[in-house]
């Protein structure tokens, strides 16, 4: 029922959606972010076997600046090529990726030259606004700023953690071209332990250091190496989605994990 008021509304508005395949990227000094791009998908259509194959990728910064496009080339369906992306503002945002293989599963990686991860991206889409809605829904979004809150059209639901070894960070993206005030709750045994009211320009992104949002004194874990496990509500304007980044003990100066989540 409400993805069929969800439809119903953005069709009423003039909203269109745009199929993107995106992959979250964090550079930090020390870490090398690549992508690792491939056409698995064509060595099971023979009719797409053939290359060269071609994709463009435009890097995101964390205001929704396109800082970088990088055109690559497969010759065949068996090659893969790792790119590695250039810093760019913020240390962190998202790529998009158009061609040949953007329906196969692509991959992002970090690596401090010993650790190493990788999660894969997503083939979703970008949601565009017509003039009249930005400013329809610039003045909703500006009144409810003035009590701390947002207008809640999409709501994700995501567990984290809090501790001295290692915490969650969230790396959120703003798939649309409208500024998303996005609102994150954190809960802690059924009650609010804390919440942060972030605003993202269009195509931006922004890291959250989940510890930002509350005061983990306050949490009473039963040992000082004790994680504390929240349930993190955030709540947006327009159409975002997240990455869990996980740090250690060293936070954002020492190896992370990067997670695609459900």
């Amino acid at each position: 029922m409400t993805g069929s008021l969800r439809s119903f509304a953005r069709r009423l508005l003039g909203v269109a959606r745009h199929p993107t395949y995106y992959l979250p990227w964090i550079i930090r000094p020390g870490l090398e972010c690549a992508l690792v791009l491939s056409n698995v998908e064509a060595r099971f259509k023979p009719e797409y076997a053939s290359g060269p194959f071609h994709a463009s990728v435009v890097q995101y910064d964390a205001r929704g600046a396109p800082a970088h496009v990088y055109a690559v080339s497969l010759q065949t369906s068996t090659e893969s090529v790792e790119l590695p992306l250039k810093p760019a503002e913020g240390g962190w945002g998202f790529v998009t990726v158009s061609g040949d293989f953007a329906q196969s599963d692509l991959y992002v990686t970090l690596s401090d030259g010993r650790d190493y991860t990788a999660t894969h991206g997503r083939g979703e889409f970008v949601e565009e606004y017509p003039r009249l809605t930005r400013l329809l829904l610039a003045a909703a979004r500006g009144a409810a700023s003035l009590v701390g809150r947002t207008v809640p059209v999409f709501t994700r639901n995501q567990y984290v953690f809090v501790g001295p070894e290692s915490r969650s960070h969230v790396l959120l993206m703003n798939l649309s071209n409208v500024t998303n005030s996005i609102r994150a709750v954190l809960d802690a045994d059924g009650r609010v332990a804390g919440s942060r009211l972030l605003r993202l320009p269009p195509m931006g992104s922004r890291l959250l250091d989940v510890a930002t949002v509350v005061d983990v004194a306050s949490l009473a874990p039963g040992r000082p190496s004790d994680s504390a496990v929240l349930r993190l509500r955030l709540e947006g304007n327009a159409w975002f989605n997240l990455y869990l980044v996980g740090a250690g003990p060293l936070d954002l100066a020492g190896p992370l994990s990067l997670m695609h989540v459900k």
